[in-house]
């Protein structure tokens, strides 16, 4: 995949020929990231009317969640990046 397409996913935005029900997903986590309460029973239907069964909302959730816990842990922690930015970008 493209640098290019990478971070426009990350950003949420639509890509060429992407998959719909990965962008929603992709979404969902990002509101989700952003902020818990802002959650709605709409936010669930979109992902469902997407075809995503409940289990895979509920692991769509658990991905998120667990990842913001594990930033919070290094965070409070001081726990430095071990990987230069420029090995990382090699990943794009």
């Amino acid at each position: 995949m493209e640098k290019e397409t990478v971070i426009a996913l990350r950003e949420g935005k639509e890509v060429p020929g992407g998959d719909p029900r990965e962008l929603a997903v992709i979404r969902f986590g990002r509101k989700v990231a952003a902020d818990t309460t802002t959650i709605s029973p709409e936010d669930i239907q979109a992902l469902r009317a997407q075809g995503l069964e409940d289990a895979e909302i509920v692991e769509a959730l658990s991905v998120v969640m667990l990842s913001a816990l594990t930033n919070a842990f290094a965070s409070a922690l001081k726990i430095e990046d071990d990987v230069p930015p420029e090995v990382l970008e090699e990943y794009f």
